[in-house]
């Protein structure tokens, strides 16, 4: 059934057979009978189970060895017994992390399965993990996967406290964790330009201040306290930290598969209200990048933006009405000076004021949060709220493909959306986000009918190779 209905979907690179514990013992004798059926029913694609052992019954069945959490030298051992076997780290460092969260437990290892908080800061936890870099040059392995990309329902590091996972280097709504910043200056920015990449840097630096420079006293753990912890990950050798202009000190910065030291460490910085800035330099002491952060004023106003379609974020410039498509909208919080209120919580709703869209659903990324996550109402996490505005036009589809759509889903928003697309015009979506206190703000989401343009693969083909920051 898994191979039938998604191997027309161009995001599947492999078929995964089962995973870590499932793949071991009687439940391996399973794998020939997925094997055939995979490669009868879409012979386009290779298997793989993600697996601790190797050199047995599915290690030999499935066309690539996958790999769960192990080391450098488990992969050795296993490409000198089967050298010809393809090997693909396919899960790594589930180093937990909150977004935007500067106090509480610093994750050390893996999973730890703790109800504390859990800081932003985890780089400890990633490049201590012997599985993060097990793959880096060794050129029969495929690469690294790293669980997760994303936080995702399930799998809480304790059950009842929170209701996602927090492994992600971008939360549940999309917005992204200092992990990703992490990732981006050792995997990305740390690796010569080259087919490796998905697309060239050039020799650039980045820099990213993990955590944000408000009061102790705004943290029950700080309270009193004179002092800030702080962290900064960055792709060049060497950070400066400056407190309004003053220097903090300089510290050096390793890259993960040189040594320990991939990130930049200040343990008691003096607090002032004021900018705290991180300025990353070359070898031979060059500033090459800037991160600041400032202490927040009050709350003062509501922005919203658009996430995507954006060609900023590789997705485009149009939704296509083909009554699913989705935008991803970002509703910000900010003080007088424009910049997100890191401690700001205050509610937000949002509307569709015009054009072919509805409100599916909302979040903030909080893993704590038992809100349901389609009300059009949702409370700021750390100053950010996500919508996700869907089409309800399939005015984009062909003529037969919405006939099919409305027996289909006949009671569903596909067949409203079909019967509603006789009118083959891309009006543009306006979106309203509202909050007490504040102005409202509205937003305009393009859309097309245009499939060859702005169809899926035309936008991923648009965006091969190119820059992507989110």
């Amino acid at each position: 059934d898994m191979v039938l209905r998604d191997r027309n979907h161009p995001s599947v690179v492999i078929w995964s057979f089962c995973n870590e514990a499932g793949c071991e013992g009687w439940r391996e004798r399973g794998g020939p009978r997925f094997q055939e059926v995979a490669h009868r029913l879409d012979g386009s694609r290779p298997t793989l189970a993600n697996m601790f052992t190797f050199d047995d019954l599915l290690s030999h069945t499935v066309d690539v060895q996958g790999f769960s959490h192990q080391s450098r030298q488990k992969l050795d051992a296993c490409h000198a017994r089967l050298p010809d076997k393809p090997i693909y780290m396919s899960e790594c460092c589930s180093c937990n992390t909150f977004r935007d969260e500067d106090e509480g437990c610093e994750t050390l290892r893996d999973n730890p399965h703790t109800a504390c908080t859990q800081k932003s800061f985890n780089a400890r936890c990633a490049e201590s993990n012997t599985a993060t870099n097990a793959s880096d040059g060794a050129a029969y392995a495929v690469g690294t996967m790293v669980w997760t990309l994303f936080d995702y329902y399930g799998e809480p590091p304790v059950g009842g406290f929170e209701v996602s996972s927090s492994y992600g280097q971008y939360d549940l709504c999309g917005f992204p964790k200092a992990a990703a910043s992490w990732y981006r200056t050792q995997w990305l920015l740390g690796v010569p330009d080259g087919p490796d990449k998905p697309f060239a840097t050039k020799g650039s630096h980045e820099v990213h201040l993990v955590e944000s420079w408000e009061s102790p006293d705004a943290f029950p753990s700080t309270k009193g306290a004179k002092t800030r912890a702080i962290h900064a990950y960055s792709s060049a050798p060497s950070v400066e930290l400056l407190v309004n202009g003053v220097s903090q000190g300089t510290r050096a910065v390793t890259r993960m598969v040189d040594g320990p030291g991939s990130y930049a460490e200040w343990e008691a910085v003096p607090w002032e209200a004021g900018e705290l800035s991180a300025v990353a330099k070359d070898a031979v002491g060059a500033p090459v990048a800037k991160a600041s952060r400032h202490t927040n004023g009050k709350p003062a106003a509501l922005q919203l933006s658009v996430d995507a379609p954006s060609p900023h974020t590789g997705t485009g410039a149009a939704l296509l009405l083909d009554g699913q498509d989705a935008a991803l909208l970002r509703a910000s919080i900010v003080d007088g000076a424009g910049r997100v209120a890191h401690l700001a919580s205050s509610n937000v709703t949002f509307r569709v004021v015009s054009g072919p869209g509805r409100i599916q659903g909302t979040h903030n990324g909080d893993v704590h949060s038992h809100l349901p996550n389609d009300s059009p109402t949702y409370p700021a996490y750390h100053g950010l709220v996500r919508a996700v505005v869907r089409v309800t036009s399939a005015a984009g589809r062909p003529a037969a493909e919405r006939a099919l759509l409305a027996k289909i889903d006949v009671r569903g928003p596909l067949a409203a959306a079909a019967r509603a697309a006789a009118d083959t015009t891309a009006t543009p979506i306006v979106v309203e986000a509202s909050s007490p206190g504040f102005a409202p703000a509205r937003v305009t989401i393009p859309t097309s009918t245009d499939l060859a343009a702005d169809g899926v693969m035309a936008v991923a083909a648009a965006g091969a190779g190119k820059s992507v920051r989110i």
